[in-house]
């Protein structure tokens, strides 16, 4: 029997694997996870939604939250109450189980603007959830992850990874 070991819920869980998953692929069959289609298709599908829990739980495992344990895949639309506001279409929007969004952002090219346009995604986000009536005391954490594949910090050494 072939076992894979995942990182999960701060724990390490045995996962047998069907021997079709065990296949070799070549290197050159892979696709770059750098690139949007496949970043989305790998971390933003239903299929996949165990992939992209196991990873949210490491990246998040030093922040003293709860494991993820379920999470559902959002409308990545995000965008104003009118005709002439900004709109954005984000890699990736998710709730977990417990409520909280996550914003999971992957940029190749450094475009000068990701801090400002990070925010704004935030923003949009984090002011989406509340509808007319309700109280802010109902918002829930919007947490943004952004997988860079630049230095956006160049005067500090401290990074969450």
């Amino acid at each position: 029997m072939n076992y894979g070991i995942l990182l999960a819920n701060k724990s390490v869980v045995m996962e047998k694997w069907q021997p079709r998953f065990l296949k070799r692929i070549s290197l050159d069959r892979l696709m770059d996870l750098k690139v949007d289609y496949a970043f989305k298709a790998l971390f933003g599908s239903e299929k996949n939604k165990r992939i992209t829990i196991v990873f949210l739980n490491a990246v998040l495992q030093k922040s003293g939250r709860e494991p993820i344990d379920d999470l559902a895949f959002m409308n990545v639309e995000a965008g104003g109450e009118h005709v002439d506001d900004k709109q954005s279409r984000l890699d990736i929007l998710a709730k977990t189980e417990k409520g909280e969004w996550l914003n999971i952002e992957i940029q190749l090219a450094n475009q000068y603007d990701m801090v400002k346009r990070t925010l704004f995604y935030w923003s949009s986000v984090y002011r989406a959830q509340l509808k007319k009536g309700m109280p802010y005391t109902s918002l829930q954490p919007v947490i943004t992850i952004n997988i860079l594949n630049f230095e956006l910090f160049t005067e500090t050494k401290m990074f969450v990874w």
